[in-house]
Order: structure tokens, then sequence, then C-alpha cells
């Protein structure tokens, strides 16, 4: 019987090369603007499906960010890019997908462990 004994994390991270903006408000005055540059991964995913009643689409996406700790949680806003700087909450309700292209609101995140420790956070909506 031969053993094979894996070192390191089976997962490559080569294709996190992207930059995302993530935006936190913490529900009182202040919105958190966290830059992760060339560090995450962003994809978009449109499905369309044709019923009796007509069409529907269906937008969604996936972020993969490596990290030891989750820097998103549910209810952020993530852009796609280096995004601005926001003033507070009056900035917070015109942040919107219909109004930003490459915005979306995080709906779920799934934190992934490799030997005990997060080696990555997934994220969509």
């Amino acid at each position: 019987m031969v053993r094979i004994k894996r070192r390191g994390c089976p997962v490559d991270y080569r294709l996190c090369d992207q930059t995302v903006t993530l935006y936190h408000w913490d529900g009182e005055e202040t919105v958190t603007r966290t830059v992760i540059e060339r560090g995450a991964f962003l994809d978009f995913k449109k499905v369309q499906d044709v019923s009796k009643t007509g069409s529907r689409e269906v937008n969604s996406f996936l972020l993969v960010i490596p990290c030891l700790e989750s820097p998103v949680s549910v209810g952020d806003k993530v852009l796609l890019g280096e995004g601005p700087e926001l003033a507070g909450r009056s900035d917070w309700p015109a942040l919107i997908p219909a109004k930003v292209p490459g915005l979306v609101v995080v709906k779920w995140v799934d934190p992934k462990y490799w030997k005990g420790r997060m080696v990555h956070v997934e994220a969509g909506g």
C-alpha cells in the first residue's frame, strides 16, 4: 500500500489576483472601506430562465478571498476595483447595484478551513 501525504493546502490561489473594495456599515454612522489589492477573485454569473409566464433573469456572484480571518460579512457591499471613499451614513443608501456598475451585496459568507485554520472565505449573493 502506498501512502500519499499532502504537505500544503490543496487549493491554488493564483487566480485570486483581482482588486476589490469592501464596504461595511456598522448600523450606526460608520462605513468602513477596505481595499483588497490583487488578493481576491470575484466572478459574476447571469442565469436566464424561461417559463410559461415569461423569462426571468437572475444575477449572482462568487467572491473568494484567501485570509486567516474573514474580512467580509453578510450585508457588506463589494465593488470590483478600487472604489471611492464614503462620507458615512448619508452615502450608504446611494451605494446600490442599480446605480453603481460592478457593485454587489453579500447574502452569504462561508469560511473554508484546512488543518484547523481558515485558509479562505467564500461569499456570494
